[in-house]
């Protein structure tokens, strides 16, 4: 019996010093009861202008979405595939013109490569021609010389 009793006061002390449960429970329930207070039912309220966005949107925009929709959708549609054949288009004028181009290029390359050719045997030309002329001005001074060295041995 006196076990019980002194376990029974050592649980009471214990829990009075030891055990905050109570004392927390306490100031959770008055923050709690604070929060409420300052929220004044907000979250109701906001759930409510939620919802009527909601009405108003099934009510009005979704139809009226739906509506210019059936409207424009045709006309836009329309207006894609018109796009894209005129992108199309443009894509094959711009083949065609590289291909043009390629074309105006190879023919501008081999009349420049008949060029260079023509430009190159011209100047062999003029080179032969120039080597035969200084051949024939050279003997033609050979000529002289002997001529006028022939006279000024004969004269001597």
């Amino acid at each position: 019996m006196i076990d019980q009793t002194i376990f029974k006061d050592v649980n009471e002390i214990h829990a009075r010093l030891l055990d905050h449960r109570p004392v927390l429970q306490g100031h959770i329930n008055h923050f709690v009861q604070e929060f409420e207070d300052k929220r004044q039912n907000r979250e109701p309220e906001r759930l409510e202008k939620v919802l009527d966005n909601v009405k108003e949107m099934n009510e009005k925009l979704i139809p009226e979405s739906l509506k210019a929709m059936q409207v424009f959708l045709p006309d836009i549609s329309a207006k894609v595939k018109v796009a894209t054949e005129m992108c199309r288009k443009i894509e094959d004028g711009e083949i065609l013109e590289n291909k043009q181009l390629l074309q105006n290029r190879a023919s501008r390359k081999e009349r420049w490569d008949e060029f260079l050719k023509k430009q190159y045997q011209n100047c062999d030309e003029i080179d032969t021609d120039f080597n035969q002329q200084v051949e024939r001005l050279k003997t033609h001074y050979e000529d002289l010389e002997d001529k006028l060295g022939y006279s000024t041995m004969a004269s001597a």
